[in-house]
């Protein structure tokens, strides 16, 4: 049986190309097997490429009084040298004197094509435009309106059919509000399930968009009120520390939900906060001063060691 080479493309047509290309033959001298179609993706994610699996026809094998060894390769068809006839194999040295391999024919190696280098995708917006002073690009119009399709499509995909407002404040951030009978589903747990959409649909921007776009995304007045709920938290367990000196932690938050319980504190000179954890998601943590420092190891009294020793 022939050696079985795999070669890949965005689809059927252009992996079949990219082996008779490789090959040097026409598509009639091979033998083809799909491995795999690929994939599209959605919104430019989780795109696959195509597969296939081609070997030289046998009627043409025996012509050239060629046997390949039997196994699938990769792209480059690098042969293995096993199983040919005594007959066909050169000694190493005389083979490497031609310029070829020990066991088999001159290794020819096909082309290599260039490949286009991905355009360069902007750095996820997700922690940098937490700040209020950030600006983005300008987005046009057009640009918007192509975000709110994405994020409509997404959401008739989910079941959740619903109103969107899209915006572009002074700063040049796009905002998205959903309104709708689906808001509570979309928000989800703690505004998981927006915060997740909000991380897609950046995740989108970047890979369509080459200028820097802030994004932020909202459904009914979670964020309004969510604003609300951490300032009192925040206020009502600093407070706490105050009374019993005891550190205390809001659970793991996004970037702008810790900037909500940083600012809601940071005029308070008797307490401390900050964030720990690793990821996008961090605790935390409000303190009194010097609480959450390490404490240095303290010093052992001569002849410690010895006393313990014996009451060992």
């Amino acid at each position: 049986m022939s050696a079985k080479m795999e070669y890949k493309g965005t689809d059927v047509e252009e992996a079949i190309g990219n082996a008779c290309a490789a090959l040097s033959v026409g598509r009639d001298e091979l033998e083809i097997r799909i491995v795999s179609t690929g994939s599209t993706g959605i919104f430019g994610l989780g795109k696959k490429k195509a597969v296939v699996q081609v070997s030289l026809r046998k009627e043409l094998q025996r012509e050239a009084g060629v046997e390949e060894p039997s196994g699938v390769l990769v792209a480059q068809g690098e042969e293995q040298g096993a199983g040919r006839p005594a007959a066909a194999k050169k000694t190493a040295a005389a083979q490497k004197k031609e310029g070829g391999q020990p066991g088999g024919e001159k290794k020819v190696h096909p082309p290599r094509k260039a490949v286009p280098k991905e355009a360069a995708v902007a750095p996820d917006a997700l922690e940098v435009d937490e700040q209020e002073d950030v600006v983005g690009d300008p987005v046009s119009p057009e640009e918007m309106e192509a975000i709110r399709q994405d994020l409509a499509r997404i959401l008739e995909l989910m079941g959740c059919p619903s109103a969107i407002a899209i915006e572009q404040d002074q700063n040049n951030k796009v905002h998205a509000h959903i309104t709708g009978e689906f808001t509570e589903v979309l928000v989800g747990p703690e505004g998981q399930t927006l915060d997740g959409l909000q991380y897609l649909l950046r995740k989108i921007i970047t890979r369509k968009f080459s200028q820097k776009v802030l994004f932020a995304l909202d459904a009914g007045d979670f964020r309004v009120n969510r604003m609300q709920e951490l300032q009192e938290r925040a206020l009502r367990l600093a407070q706490e520390v105050k009374e019993t000196g005891k550190t205390r932690t809001i659970p793991a938050i996004n970037p702008a939900e810790r900037r909500i319980v940083h600012m809601a504190l940071q005029s308070d000179t008797e307490i401390r906060s900050r964030s720990v954890g690793e990821g996008l998601f961090k605790k935390v943590l409000i303190y009194l001063p010097g609480k959450g420092r390490r404490r240095a190891p303290r010093k052992r009294r001569p002849g410690s060691e010895k006393r313990q020793a014996q009451d060992s």
